[in-house]
């Protein structure tokens, strides 16, 4: 065992040493720093927040949802056209990737199975933008 701990020791330390992890850390970091990203990220809490009790009240005003609904597409398309949360989403994306192969080429070595890709698909359903796989 203390040699797959050790493996596992030298595999966490090549992660953080990659240019995903790294990218993804100072973009993260610089965000935190920009006032601007700061503020649409609360903002948008605010909003999401503001239509998710709307919607838990059972006597919910449709027009006053409609409203909270549009302010949140608003704020969504503030974060979009932001510079440098797009620059934060798509290092997470990459890190995100890099990870996914590393744990299928774990699951390979380990078990002999391939991940199934169907489109870019990764096997895992909880980010899909609807690839058509289904476990």
């Amino acid at each position: 065992m203390e040699k797959v701990i050790n493996q596992a020791e030298i595999l966490g330390e090549a992660i953080l040493e990659s240019q995903e992890y790294i990218q993804m850390r100072l973009t993260e970091q610089a965000v935190m720093k920009d006032e601007e990203a700061t503020r649409l990220i609360a903002l948008y809490g605010e909003k999401r927040t503001a239509v998710e009790n709307l919607l838990a009240n059972p006597n919910m005003d449709h027009g006053e949802l409609a409203k909270a609904g549009g302010e949140l597409q608003e704020v969504e398309q503030m974060l979009d056209n932001n510079t440098l949360l797009n620059k934060m989403r798509e290092s997470n994306e990459a890190f995100t990737a890099m990870m996914q192969k590393v744990n299928a080429i774990i699951k390979f070595v380990v078990t002999g199975e391939k991940e199934e890709e169907h489109d870019g698909c990764t096997g895992s359903c909880s980010t899909c933008s609807g690839c058509g796989h289904h476990h």
